[in-house]
């Protein structure tokens, strides 16, 4: 028959092992394993149009009219704005008639000098004579010429009278009214193009050797990211911030229009491989400990151990492991929010992580 001691034991040691059967914690865990370090690195920068342009009258004059105006997509070689050409009209038509008679006093030079050639054969005529025929010849070429040279820049000068577009894009700002008087190269339009577009980023000079043309870069704006290219890298550091320039192309999508802020964000790869594991494994306190979370086996029972770590790099979900963690090791990556060390466990293998 059983004493009431034994009884009691038996009691005390069932619920024992019911309790601990019970507070096996559910959580999910990877296997620490060494990866390729990657430096995550975000800078911002501004979506640029190629072609950005202030437009100007290459000669003055009285603004006449304006074809274009603030907003209008244009083409190039589409007509913006002109200017009042009756001056200029009536300064080639001058010139026209200077071209005319310079080409007239030519002519009678040369039959002067034709005579005198054929006087010459027969009968005598004097070497100064011919020496100053000669000459008014000579004079006379040199005015039709300077009169052509004359016309042909006024009519250049005429054709400027048009403002045209130097290629497609969209209006952005117009900055004379009709009727103002225009200065040489005073503003009219701004003209920015709607393609070939890019983003320059600055980086520090410490990149540069790690950067080319197959580091992996993302642009993003807002909740859009689209993935990128880097077409030039400039080598050449600025003195006052030790930056260099990176440009990106990508393509964008058709609400992303020049001006607007994007963030460029670089995967540099360091050529390292170090442990690494998901940032969802690390647990930080608010006096700047970082840890994680370990399972070890103890008499065939998972329990769980807390590791403090020092952590290097992240990237790409991942955190690199400078010191504490060894390959290989269970960590705890889905219910380590409130474990205790020793705390039984019971495992299941995340599917979440490469």
């Amino acid at each position: 028959m059983m004493t009431s001691w034994l009884k009691q034991s038996l009691i005390v040691t069932s619920l024992l092992v019911a309790s601990t059967t019970q507070a096996q914690t559910p959580v999910e865990f990877i296997e620490a394993n060494k990866k390729s370090i990657v430096n995550t690195v975000k800078v911002p920068t501004t979506l640029s149009a190629m072609n950005n342009s202030q437009l100007g009258f290459a000669v003055e004059g009285k603004l006449l009219e304006l074809q274009k105006d603030t907003g209008d997509s244009v083409s190039k070689g589409d007509v913006l704005a002109t200017l009042d050409v009756r001056q200029i009209n009536s300064r080639i038509e001058s010139l026209q008639a200077q071209v005319q008679s310079a080409q007239a006093t030519l002519e009678d030079e040369k039959q002067q000098l034709n005579e005198l050639d054929t006087l010459a054969e027969t009968d005598f005529v004097p070497a100064s004579d011919l020496r100053r025929s000669r000459t008014r010849v000579q004079v006379a070429e040199s005015q039709l010429a300077e009169s052509r040279a004359l016309l042909k820049e006024t009519e250049v000068n005429q054709e400027y009278h048009e403002l045209k577009a130097p290629y497609d894009g969209v209006i952005t700002n117009r900055s004379a009214d009709l009727g103002e008087w225009l200065g040489v190269d005073q503003n009219v339009f701004q003209l920015v193009a709607d393609k070939d577009r890019y983003a320059d980023v600055f980086l520090s000079q410490s990149y540069y050797p790690s950067i080319d043309s197959d580091t992996l870069v993302k642009l993003s704006h807002k909740e859009t990211s689209i993935s990128a290219s880097i077409k030039r890298v400039v080598p050449y550091v600025d003195g006052n911030d030790r930056s260099f320039r990176v440009r990106i192309t990508g393509d964008y999508p058709d609400n992303w229009i020049s001006g607007i802020p994007l963030t460029a964000t670089f995967e540099i790869d360091t050529k390292r491989r170090q442990t690494a594991v998901p940032q969802d494994a690390i647990v930080r306190y608010s006096d700047g400990r970082t840890s994680v979370w370990v399972a070890k086996k103890e008499n065939d029972n998972w329990q769980a151990i807390e590791r403090p770590v020092e952590l290097g790099l992240r990237f790409n979900g991942y955190v690199e492991i400078e010191n504490g963690l060894d390959n290989g090791e269970r960590v705890i990556v889905r219910g380590n929010e409130a474990l205790t060390d020793g705390q039984a466990l019971e495992l299941t293998e995340s599917a979440d992580y490469d």
